[in-house]
């Protein structure tokens, strides 16, 4: 019989980084990998509805809530790494890639249309930055939610002008662009941590350590994430 294979939960907004981890990642379990993708949110659903993988990735305040349900081992909960939010545009528009609050702000009022990841993480974290910068009214009637990576595909496509999303998205996307990406003032970075469940089996534990190597930090900058601690 072939051997088991390894699951691994995957955020939607990092299912590029992962992917091409993939074959490591067998190499140090020694066992097939498969992965499921689904945004933050849903991955914590999953597991409380009995739908566990080996090993998963999503918000800290998620992991915590698994750990103290027992479904996960708080000694497993480590820092995955930190994505910032940013805006997509059509590819080859070129120019400068805004960083700037004032500057952003500007791009979004004038924006004909926004799409975001309305059930995601990355689409309440946008709608709490237009509150925090006041500008709701003005930017909230040309925002429009859509699924898990339709805004950006609906950019490329030209259906619309602009896509909040993570960078890690932006920059795996074909057809886009970074026209923005928001600062650190902002707090609208998104956090992803790593653990395994109570139900992994043993090999789980060679990936988490994989995937918090420092031997990767170098590899995940280069596609928009960033190391950090857990608080």
């Amino acid at each position: 019989m072939p051997p088991q294979a390894l699951v691994i939960l995957v955020p939607l907004a990092i299912k590029a980084v992962m992917t091409a981890f993939s074959v490591r990642m067998e190499s140090v379990a020694g066992l097939p990998v498969r992965t499921v993708n689904d945004l933050n949110p849903a991955i914590p659903e999953r597991i409380f509805a009995g739908r566990s993988g080996d090993v998963g990735l999503t918000n800290p305040p998620y992991v915590k809530q698994l750990v103290d349900a027992g479904l996960v081992d708080a000694a497993t909960h480590r820092a995955f790494g930190r994505v910032r939010l940013a805006v997509a545009r059509r590819a080859g528009h070129g120019g400068e890639v805004l960083g700037e609050t004032a500057a952003i702000v500007d791009l979004l009022k004038a924006a004909p249309s926004i799409g975001y990841t309305g059930a995601g993480t990355s689409g309440r974290t946008y709608l709490g930055a237009l509150s925090r910068l006041g500008i709701v009214e003005t930017v909230a009637p040309q925002s429009r939610p859509m699924g898990g990576g339709a805004p950006v595909t609906a950019v490329a496509a030209g259906e619309i002008a602009f896509a909040v999303a993570p960078l890690t998205t932006i920059l795996a996307s074909p057809g886009v662009e970074p026209a923005a990406i928001f600062p650190d003032e902002l707090g609208t970075h998104i956090d992803m941590s790593v653990f395994v469940t109570r139900q992994a089996m043993p090999e789980a534990m060679s990936v988490l350590e994989f995937l918090t190597s420092q031997d990767l930090d170098d590899e995940l900058a280069a596609a928009g994430v960033s190391r950090f601690e857990l608080a």
